[in-house]
């Protein structure tokens, strides 16, 4: 093809302005809307900062952040096996790439109101796999909500009313709304001892 056979469409020439002078006034004003939009693009938008986490949901509207320094993966809670004579926060094990996982009832541990709903058969019912404080455990969330930055230094104080020791699993409020859990913690606590149950 010839450069005389490309041509632009006939409508984006008729949208082209004719004399250099209108040309010259269309570029002048494209390049002042250009630099107004670079110094009123909010840095924080376009580059977020700080530690990424999931957001997930327990019981009926409880939020809670998990950040990914300890998240391996998201899956379905496919061969649960409960096992009897344990505790209720101790949803069972399941098998995992050759291992006997055990997994926490997130919600119940929590004592998070609603958390009965937490079905595990339940279309949004996930297992979030975890490694922290030395193990590797499933967390079971009623729904991942989605993912988001935080800065330890902008969370909120933890509301009072945790049992005691409990206060420690929370590290703070994000955005007046989620609790970001400390998994090291949560999951290096006396009353979890998940050797023996696993």
């Amino acid at each position: 093809m010839t450069q005389a056979e490309i041509r632009a469409p006939d409508s984006a020439i008729g949208a082209l302005p004719d004399s250099p002078h209108a040309r010259a006034v269309m570029h002048r004003r494209a390049v002042r809307l250009a630099r107004e939009g670079e110094q009123g693009r909010d840095p924080a938008r376009q580059a977020p900062s700080g530690e990424l986490f999931l957001a997930v949901r327990l019981g009926m509207r409880e939020r809670y952040g998990i950040p990914y320094r300890w998240l391996d993966e998201i899956v379905r809670p496919r061969g649960l096996t409960p096992v009897p004579g344990i505790p209720d926060f101790i949803a069972g094990v399941m098998p995992r790439r050759g291992q006997l996982i055990a997994v926490l009832d997130l919600a119940r541990l929590l004592r998070v109101a609603g958390g009965e709903r937490g079905d595990a058969d339940d279309e949004d019912t996930r297992l979030v796999m975890v490694s922290a404080a030395g193990y590797h455990v499933g967390l079971r969330v009623a729904e991942v909500i989605g993912n988001d930055h935080y800065r330890a230094e902008s969370l909120g104080p933890c509301p009072a009313g945790a049992a005691a020791g409990e206060e420690h699993w929370i590290t703070g409020i994000h955005a007046g709304q989620l609790a970001m859990l400390d998994l090291e913690a949560l999951l290096g606590a006396p009353k979890i001892r998940i050797e023996e149950y696993a």
